[in-house]
């Protein structure tokens, strides 16, 4: 008998909370080519990296929420990162950067570093995310706007900027851990 979380109760609702957010973007990006993009970093850059922001710890929550309907009790959440393909040739995952993305959206206007975690696959894909102003002491901002690695992270992931392309990626990367868990659980 299946488990009863193995169908994927939370899919209705992220395509639901997502596809306001895909409008607002969409929108956005016709006025931009209208305007030819000169109003891209004084206007637009910093509200649609908040609408991307957010959308990015929506995802983030269902990760971590298919992780637990599956492992209840496992603390390590981010070993489960790395069960999806890499990106390129690279040795992060699509889901490490998804998660990645909404950590540094959710703590870049705080004046600590980036947790290792979260800049460890920003390093690895070369998407720079420190804006410095004292290069000799280490002191930065970590970018925001239109320089954000919330944009290049999106870029990466999806090339037209389709939040919807994240909706397939991980929901496939839930349904492939569902299978690993079965077809493990049958060697048993």
């Amino acid at each position: 008998m299946a488990h009863y979380l193995r169908r994927d109760l939370r899919i209705g609702i992220l395509n639901e909370i997502i596809l306001p957010f895909q409008i607002q973007l969409e929108k956005v990006r016709e006025k931009c080519k209208n305007d030819e993009g000169i109003y891209w970093d004084s206007i637009y850059a910093d509200d649609v990296e908040h609408i991307v922001g957010t959308a990015f710890i929506v995802f983030q929550n269902y990760i971590n929420s298919s992780i637990s309907d599956l492992y209840p009790s496992l603390k390590k959440l981010y070993e489960i990162y790395l069960s999806d393909k890499n990106i390129g040739h690279s040795n992060t995952t699509r889901i490490e950067l998804i998660i990645s993305i909404a950590n540094y959206y959710k703590h870049r206007d705080l004046p600590d570093e980036i947790h290792k975690n979260t800049s460890k696959p920003f390093n690895d894909l070369g998407i720079e995310y420190k804006e410095f102003f004292s290069k000799k002491n280490n002191k930065h901002y970590n970018k925001i706007g239109s320089e954000s690695p919330v944009f290049t992270g999106l870029s990466i992931l999806s090339e037209e900027w389709d939040l919807n392309e994240l909706i397939i990626i991980v929901s496939k990367w839930r349904e492939n851990l569902w299978i690993e868990k079965e077809k493990n659980d049958n060697l048993k």
